[in-house]
């Protein structure tokens, strides 16, 4: 009893000491550092998988789409068994979403079993993949290919050896490769399929940086078709617009734009016209534009006209005969003004070129019968269908 008298005395005292509030803080802060160094290791590891696949994807390791056994995946001692199973699924899935590499990950059993070969020399116990001659035996296909990936950490850089080895009994290393990344500069956080070199990354970086913020100045060439009657099969004349003004971004990621325009149409001898034009735009295929992809807005505005000459007869109001539209031969002024709305779509591409289609209708115009119909929804008659290219600067 005596005996133990001692030692549930420094037992008593441990928990009092791990009890300690202050200790208890330091702990808590020792854990936030040790989780902040292993997610730097983590996303440095991550950007050396990617850049070792975006080699392959430049220059394949093979003439023809292979198939390779992962052999192991080794990390530095003291990071466990986490960071491996994180890099072998990140490597499998960087893989699989660039079958341009060439390299085609397969499951071979006897490949990562442990085999016991037994002979008059002696016994061996290892796995498959070391025993190329024990993989004939059992059936394995010996023409594979093994890969070896071995992340260490060396003072303050982590370096990444992959090799690969042709499964036959003198296990030649077929290609080889080592990589090195400084664990105190942040990781390229690119995505599994679209990879790309670091000098791309920071060239649209640098991009990115030079542009001139959410105030763009557009410039636009419009074509407007207009339905004709059905009747008659008269009506108006497609018009080509000219149009410029500014567009203004919320923020620099562009997910919301709102533009006014004004714009200008002239065919000698037939019309001419001014417009006067605002449009709301949302992108559909992010959270921000890219540079590196088209982007895909959807867009709703409005437009007030006037137009005026011999072929804008049938943008009265009011109805008019087949003679009357061929050409404007009305006593009163023939200039006439509308408003118009319009919903379309437009794609661009790194928001400086792009190309939108819209439907536009002409409220005032809906009961007159001078225009045809595209389409109607919900209750609107869309006289217009309309395409554009434009520039932005």
């Amino acid at each position: 009893m005596t005996r133990l008298l001692p030692a549930l005395l420094w037992l008593l005292l441990g928990v009092a000491r791990a009890a300690s509030p202050v200790e208890q803080a330091q702990m808590a802060e020792l854990e936030r550092a040790r989780a902040h160094v292993a997610g730097q290791v983590q996303l440095s590891a991550y950007d050396l998988v990617d850049e070792l696949v975006y080699g392959w994807t430049e220059r394949p390791p093979f003439g023809q789409t292979t198939p390779v056994v992962l052999a192991s995946v080794t990390v530095p001692v003291g990071l466990g068994t986490g960071l491996q199973a994180l890099l072998e699924n990140h490597l499998a899935a960087t893989l699989i979403a660039n079958p341009a590499t060439g390299v085609e990950l397969v499951h071979c059993p006897q490949c990562t079993s442990v085999v016991v070969r037994s002979g008059p020399e002696a016994t061996v116990l290892a796995r498959g993949i070391d025993q190329p001659e024990v993989l004939a035996q059992l059936g394995a296909e010996t023409g594979r290919h093994a890969l070896f990936i071995d992340v260490e950490a060396e003072g303050a850089f982590l370096v990444l050896r992959a090799r690969i080895t042709r499964l036959t009994p003198e296990l030649p290393i077929v290609w080889s490769h080592t990589l090195a990344s400084d664990t105190s500069a942040p990781a390229l956080l690119r995505q599994p399929n679209a990879l790309q070199s670091a000098a791309d990354a920071r060239a649209e970086y640098l991009a990115a940086l030079r542009d001139r913020g959410p105030l763009a100045v557009p410039v636009r060439v419009a074509v407007r078709a207009y339905a004709r009657r059905p009747d008659s099969g008269l009506g108006a004349p497609p018009f080509l617009w000219l149009q410029s003004g500014v567009e203004l971004g919320t923020d620099s990621a562009r997910a919301w734009t709102g533009s006014l325009l004004a714009g200008y149409s002239l065919v000698p001898q037939a019309h001419q016209g001014l417009m006067g034009q605002a449009r709301v735009q949302r992108l559909l295929t992010g959270r921000a534009r890219s540079t590196l992809r088209p982007d895909l807005y959807a867009f709703f505005g409005g437009a007030v006209m006037t137009v005026w000459g011999p072929s804008t007869a049938v943008f009265r109001p009011q109805a008019l005969g087949a003679d009357e539209l061929l050409t404007d031969t009305a006593a009163e002024d023939p200039r006439t003004s509308f408003g118009t709305l319009q919903f379309g779509l437009d794609l661009r591409v790194g928001n400086r070129m792009g190309l939108s289609s819209f439907l536009e209708t002409i409220p005032s115009l809906n009961n007159s019968g001078n225009l045809g119909e595209y389409i109607s929804l919900v209750g609107m008659r869309f006289h217009c269908l309309g395409t554009e290219v434009a520039f932005w600067f």
